[in-house]
């Protein structure tokens, strides 16, 4: 559940606008925020969403108070934000509505559950907030049921992204300074032992006693310099000192070998089954965006920050 809740209030981070306006707007009161199919979205609804967008962003550890007037894809990020909770609170009574005239319902112990989930995690939401949730979650189910991913494709996409199952066991040496690591590297160049010279001077506590044993790793779990090194050695090689934030490694490859198609099946199949079901969601979603009548006032957003 936590997941589709997310898929509203995640929006701020895609910056993507979901919605298409009609042009010419009605007479509204100050505190209509947008109206969908002749539905109102008030700015207390309004505020409820942005309160809960807005703790999320205040807890992260590098939060500071001046974010929101930063600058973020040509606007402040204020302003990023507003537009994009007020398009997703477009998007969610636009799918509520298209559920409803689909007759899903939600029973009340499946929101009293749910909600005893989310609250946990999210203590400003509300049980019609996870009504609402619990029915958008039933379409995009309805809307995806038939979704499948083949036993063609998933070998397909395994054969054109090998590169991305690819994992290398490697040693590395880590010093502090490029003249330690030089000195270290023209030893080995001599052929002195690698393991004993990692023990001996590596700054690395975690693997230093196994002679810089770093075991298996992907691609994707390194800093970019490390990694590029890495997968760029033969085996048995023994690299020049790359230096990154850490200091200066020494890294020799043990071997590169690719994991074999049966042990990533299943993280190919959630990967493009998500994408299969994003793309005729999307789909439905913007066959319901034409057929609708929205309207869009942020001027009568009331919000406050800082």
């Amino acid at each position: 559940m936590r997941r589709k809740i997310a898929l509203f209030l995640a929006l701020i981070f895609v910056g993507v606008s979901l919605v298409s306006c009609s042009s010419k707007k009605e007479a509204v009161s100050g505190d209509v925020v947008a109206v969908v199919n002749g539905e109102k979205i008030t700015n207390a609804e309004y505020q409820q969403i942005f309160e809960q967008v807005k703790e999320q962003i205040e807890s992260a550890p590098t939060y500071t108070k001046d974010i929101w007037n930063q600058d973020y894809q040509g606007k402040k990020f204020l302003d990023f934000v507003k537009e994009n909770v007020l398009d997703s609170l477009v998007a969610q009574k636009l799918l509520v509505q298209e559920a409803k005239k689909k007759n899903i319902t939600v029973t009340d112990k499946e929101v009293e559950e749910e909600y005893n989930k989310e609250k946990q995690f999210n203590s400003k939401v509300t049980k019609e907030q996870i009504r609402e949730y619990l029915l958008i979650d039933k379409l995009l189910a309805e809307y995806t049921k038939d979704v499948k991913v083949t036993d063609e494709e998933l070998k397909k996409y395994y054969d054109e992204h090998k590169e991305s199952f690819e994992v290398i066991r490697a040693r590395h040496i880590l010093v502090a300074d490029e003249k330690t690591a030089e000195d270290i590297y023209q030893r080995l160049m001599k052929g002195e032992d690698f393991a004993a010279l990692a023990k001996e001077y590596s700054i690395d506590t975690a693997t230093k006693d196994n002679g810089g044993d770093l075991g298996e790793f992907p691609h994707g779990v390194m800093v970019p310099e490390f990694e590029e090194a890495a997968f760029s050695l033969k085996l048995g090689e023994i690299s020049k000192p790359v230096k990154t934030q850490y200091g200066y490694h020494i890294i020799k490859s043990e071997g590169i070998t690719v994991k074999p198609f049966d042990e990533v099946k299943g993280t190919i199949e959630s990967y493009l089954l998500n994408d299969k079901k994003n793309k005729v969601i999307k789909e439905k979603y913007d066959e319901l965006v034409k057929a609708s009548k929205i309207q869009k006032f942020p001027e009568n957003i009331k919000v406050k920050v800082g």
